[in-house]
């Protein structure tokens, strides 16, 4: 039989084979697919909810889903792993080779189950949030596949496939990739360019994006309609949730369908599977909205219930101002640092070594008194500032005069960057990640730390030999999940902004630049919401900007500082003190409300806020990255229509530079959500560099 004939009898109604159909929907979401014996399952619908499907037949669903008359390779290409046997003429998305062979995987023969309700029977099969799992075999180059498809609770749909290699010969896996198909109206491709937000049409063929391991932005592709917006027009986005090197391709065929996927982007020859081995693939998550917002909200709301609770403002003392600093210099940078509203002290543990504080002593020494004498004094002299500790560490480092390093060569690799060359440890050798728990678990053993902040060292490689950066970043999630199950109260920090690390981490976005924090806000809150970032703020005390526009840039995320204090004016300290006390007054909402994000804003001017659950209150940043000459009207999104909500200015005091102050703030107007919504409020001429921060009460509960 013939591809097309084979297409058309998977799609016909009059097919003697019973048709299996899954709709699982949930939050005005739905992901129809068909499940085959015969072949991986294909994606009929994900998107905008179909509605209750309950009493239409299996058949005449698939045929009113099925291709149109033009298609001519519809069977399998709504596949999330879509084969050449099926006209897919693009890249594999699964690529690889037997004993250099490449091996054109196609799977005939696949069963199905619903987590929640056992093997798929025949017929429309009609569930809320759900996984189904599919177990699928090539008999023909001995490859097995397992998938897990998932519709959660917030609407998002995540999968992950395993390649299982059952051939004598060794399978060299060149890449697996998943796709899901969108709408015909997801005609652009959504480009965040700094703070202006843009749309590319998409063309035929393919398009895709690699995330090296160095990226300092959070990784995903999202796909739109003409002219859509924050708060307007069908989204469809993907992430593909890993810490290492990634890829998120797009694919439009000339048939107008399109399909958006991605997966880990392997080097060559990193992942080669014996016989009986097998690969994971990295979860990719793809989430539906009407408007980014909509399409953000469901990705923070999957990670809020294993988002880490501590969100203390951070004094980041192993920032670079402090590497030379004494003990008693870094005593007096901690007593600055509880005056100004820090509440937790992050040390650098090689400072600790630098200056003659070893962390990983056996003995504790002697501390009595308080004297900073030792570690233990110091920590303890700290404490007494009513700061908690945190210790900074790079745990694979090795100097490469160290008798690990010349005793166990094996366990090495080597990184450069910024034309550094170092050795670090290898976590995916056993015992090389040995030596490195059992230090660190000396090290927070013996002190009483809330905080660690360490990163994957990305690039690392043995010099002449395959890539292990797939192996290394899966030996780090093992680290963090060991310590979060030895110390569940200790908060870890990290660089990786990922969703795999988010449920495990919080992120650190350590830019010295408020005006790049400012750009790049909307970008970084489409995928990990603004309470899992940590920022420095206030930390450009030469900048010429306002001091709201400096604070603003980190106030909705987890506030931080890593500034020389006592280099400060004592204006400046009182600013800083009033800004950090204000973070704290209003973190419980900056932390658990929902993002909104302005359609007006542009390459000058950002607006933002977070609106409460339940709409009672909300705060709202207006930024001017350029100078604006003239006045305008900025529209408040997201509030709700019928209440009545207070508007005022806050954080900001009167006469301080490039201070803005709108005709109505003296005021303190009443403006209902829908008038704010259509009409919005005026705001003055303003020079660059300046920042208002709106905090909008419900007259009913300011009462």
């Amino acid at each position: 039989m013939s591809v097309e004939d084979a297409a058309t009898t998977a799609f016909s109604a009059d097919h003697k084979t019973a048709v299996s159909l899954l709709h699982m929907r949930t939050h005005g979401v739905s992901l129809l697919m068909h499940l085959q014996s015969t072949g991986l399952p294909v994606i009929l619908h994900w998107g905008a909810d179909l509605g209750d499907l309950d009493g239409l037949s299996a058949e005449a669903l698939v045929a009113a889903f099925g291709p149109t008359g033009l298609d001519r390779f519809p069977s399998m290409m709504s596949s999330l792993l879509p084969e050449f046997s099926a006209g897919w003429n693009s890249r594999a998305a699964l690529a690889g080779s037997h004993d250099g062979h490449t091996s054109a995987a196609s799977f005939t023969h696949s069963q199905s189950r619903l987590i929640s309700n056992g093997p798929v029977m025949p017929g429309l099969i009609e569930v809320g949030p759900d996984t189904v799992i599919i177990e699928a075999k090539d008999p023909v180059n001995e490859l097995s596949l397992d998938l897990a498809i998932q519709l959660d609770d917030n609407g998002l749909v995540r999968c992950r496939a395993g390649v299982t290699n059952n051939n004598a010969a060794d399978y060299r896996l060149e890449g697996l990739e998943l796709f899901l198909p969108v709408s015909d109206l997801a005609t652009h491709r959504v480009e965040f360019d700094g703070s202006a937000l843009s749309t590319v049409a998409l063309r035929l063929g393919s398009w895709s994006v690699d995330h090296g391991v160095f990226d300092d932005r959070p990784a995903h592709l999202a796909l739109a309609e003409a002219s859509t917006g924050f708060r307007r027009g069908q989204v469809w986005q993907v992430h593909v949730a890993f810490s290492g090197a990634i890829q998120h391709r797009v694919e439009r065929t000339v048939y107008g369908r399109t399909y958006l996927g991605g997966g880990e982007l392997l080097q060559a020859g990193e992942v080669v599977l014996g016989s009986g081995e097998a690969y994971h693939s990295p979860w990719v998550v793809w989430a539906w909205g009407d408007g980014l917002d909509a399409a953000a909200a469901r990705l923070h709301r999957h990670l809020e219930p294993e988002a880490p609770r501590d969100n203390h403002i951070i004094f980041d003392a192993g920032a670079a101002a402090f590497a030379d600093h004494d003990r008693e210099a870094m005593l007096t940078v901690a007593e600055y640092a509880a005056a100004v509203g820090a509440e937790t002290f992050l040390l650098d543990v090689g400072w600790c070594s630098r200056v003659g504080l070893d962390p990983y002593a056996d003995s504790a020494g002697g501390a009595a008194g308080g004297s900073p004498g030792d570690l233990d004094g110091l920590l303890a002299r700290i404490s007494d500032f009513d700061l908690e500790i945190g210790f900074a560490a790079e745990l694979e480092s090795v100097a490469a005069d160290s008798a690990i390093a010349r005793d166990h060569p094996d366990w090495l690799l080597t990184v450069e960057r910024d034309g550094i060359t170092r050795q670090v440890l290898d976590l995916s050798v056993r015992p090389a990640m040995a030596h490195v728990w059992e230090r660190l678990t000396k090290l927070l053993d013996r002190h009483h730390v809330s905080l660690l902040s360490w990163s994957i060292t990305h690039g690392a490689h043995r010099p002449g030999a395959t890539a292990t950066q797939h192996t290394s970043t899966l030996a780090a999630y093992r680290l963090l999940d060991a310590l979060h199950e030895r110390y569940p109260e200790l908060t870890i920090q990290t660089t990786s902004l990922d969703l795999a690390m988010a449920v495990r981490a919080v992120g650190a976005d350590k830019s010295g630049d408020s005006t790049a924090r400012h750009a790049d806000f909307a970008a970084m809150v489409q995928l990990l919401p603004p309470g899992l970032v940590w920022q420095p703020a206030l930390d450009e005390p030469d900048d010429p900007n306002s001091t709201a526009y400096r604070a603003i840039s980190a106030f909705f995320g987890r506030m931080g500082l890593g500034i020389d204090l006592r280099k400060q004016t004592p204006a400046s300290l009182r600013a800083i003190h009033r800004w950090l006390a204000l973070h704290k007054k209003f973190r419980p909402l900056l932390h658990s409300g929902s993002t909104i994000r302005s359609d007006e804003s542009d390459r000058g001017f950002v607006a933002h806020g977070i609106v409460a659950d339940d709409r009672g209150q909300a705060l709202f940043a207006l930024v001017w990255l350029e100078r604006a000459v003239a006045g305008r009207r900025v529209r408040i999104d997201g509030l709700d229509p019928a209440t009545s909500y207070r508007i005022e200015i806050v954080g900001a005091r009167p006469g301080e530079a490039q201070a803005v102050t709108p005709s109505w703030a003296s005021a303190a107007p009443v403006l209902t959500g829908r008038a704010l919504g259509a009409a919005g409020i005026p705001l003055p001429p303003a020079r660059r560099g300046s920042a208002l921060l709106l905090h909008l009460q419900s007259v009913d509960q300011g009462l």
